[in-house]
């Protein structure tokens, strides 16, 4: 029980400390994408937003978290085209080393 609650410290520490991003902030980045996952609208300002979390996402630890916000919203936004989600990286022209899908195994995110 205490090495749980001690990882969790370390973790809530490193999020603190801006080494995790929050899935606000994924959110706030990737909403322009919205419309065109959901085959609504076309790219806009989505590869803005794209290339800001890779940006931001620098740390394995912030890899994961955005992995994990993005995997979460895939499975629950409905409408969601995923061939487009898997391939907003390419299309954007930004590496993001997972695909984004409700399958991604996030634990795997390096």
């Amino acid at each position: 029980m205490g090495g749980k609650i001690g990882w969790f410290v370390v973790l809530c520490m490193l999020i603190a400390h801006g080494e995790a991003l929050s899935c606000g902030q994924v959110t706030k980045l990737l909403f322009p994408c919205l419309a065109y996952l959901r085959d609504k609208g076309g790219i806009g300002s989505c590869c803005s937003g794209v290339s800001s979390l890779a940006n931001a996402a620098k740390s394995t630890l912030a890899r994961k978290a955005a992995c994990t916000c993005l995997k979460s919203a895939a499975a629950t936004i409905t409408g969601i085209n995923y061939r487009k989600a898997a391939d907003l990286p390419s299309v954007c022209k930004v590496n993001i080393p997972y695909k984004i899908s409700p399958s991604t195994d996030c634990s795997k995110v390096r």
